[in-house]
């Protein structure tokens, strides 16, 4: 008979909500948690801390190596990394400092609000199925299971990603300044299958910068050049701030690569029609930050 009632109070838990039938396993510390969530959402979208507001000398080959004591002095902090980007767990060469540090600023762009046995997120993440830009909200649980609770299209954050006032967008017929692009205006984009195609622009933006902000001034081999703030991204995804010399680019080489201060207070960039976001800057194909 006891052992009938205990099963019925079994049931009757579970049925009232009083008992889980998923319950909740062992519990991981918040980093672990911050890469469950990145794992199954998408990295986080974020105004680098090395490119904004103002370009550090030595970029992030610099601040890795600061930065990496640090890391293994915080055991939990320095573990998750290490499991998560699976490192070695003895000393780390230059490359794989910079590899541990990269994922620590991707923990440190998502914040995590714990509320009771789990932990809430909202932030922007890149697509996993696309290059787009979304706003994410959900939960972790403290045992590693994410939730999603909506998903939105949304644009990349405000960040000093532009290029120079003076810096020329190729247009049919010629070029205009990044400075006097308007909407509507048609300027050339390169569409998926490599084609080149005149369409209007569907966006133009302008981002203050703050006195001192540092520009890359990346030169090719074959002698284009342009001058934009090290987030900008070249049509394939990079930002101008991680290139070499020696980096292929456009169908030719980085031949000089430098960082230099901005005399303008404000950066400017644009979005033309069609599926890429892609336009010509001084003659090199970049892609736009304004797509979403």
């Amino acid at each position: 008979m006891k052992r009938t009632l205990a099963s019925l109070a079994l049931v009757f838990g579970i049925a009232c909500g009083s008992a889980s039938p998923n319950p909740i396993g062992a519990a991981l510390n918040v980093y672990q948690l911050g890469f469950k969530v990145m794992d199954t959402v998408g990295v986080p979208v974020y105004c680098d801390p090395d490119f904004y507001p103002v370009a550090r000398a030595g970029g992030e080959e610099a601040s890795a190596a600061a930065e990496y004591p640090k890391l293994r002095a915080q055991p939990d902090l320095y573990a998750a990394i290490i499991a998560h980007e699976h490192l070695p767990s003895g000393e780390l060469d230059a490359a794989q400092q910079l590899t541990a540090y990269r994922a620590f600023k991707l923990l440190r762009a998502l914040v995590l609000n714990q509320d009771a046995n789990q932990y809430d997120f909202d932030f922007r993440a890149k697509s996993q199925s696309s290059s787009s830009v979304e706003l994410v909200k959900g939960s972790v649980r403290t045992d590693g299971l994410v939730t999603v609770t909506s998903r939105s299209p949304s644009g990349p954050p405000p960040c000093p990603i532009c290029l120079a006032a003076d810096t020329l967008i190729s247009v049919p017929g010629g070029a205009v300044r990044a400075i006097d692009v308007r909407a509507g205006m048609l300027v050339w984009t390169q569409l998926r299958d490599g084609k080149r195609a005149a369409v209007p622009v569907l966006e133009v933006g302008s981002t203050p910068v703050p006195s001192g902000h540092l520009m890359v001034r990346l030169k090719l081999a074959d002698g284009r050049e342009v001058l934009a703030s090290p987030g900008h991204r070249t049509a394939d995804g990079r930002p101008l701030g991680t290139l070499a010399v020696g980096d292929h680019v456009d169908g030719s080489t980085v031949a000089e690569w430098s960082l230099v201060p901005y005399t303008g207070d404000r950066t400017y960039d644009l979005l033309p029609a069609g599926p890429t976001g892609a336009y010509w800057a001084n003659g090199i194909l970049l892609s736009s930050t304004l797509k979403g």
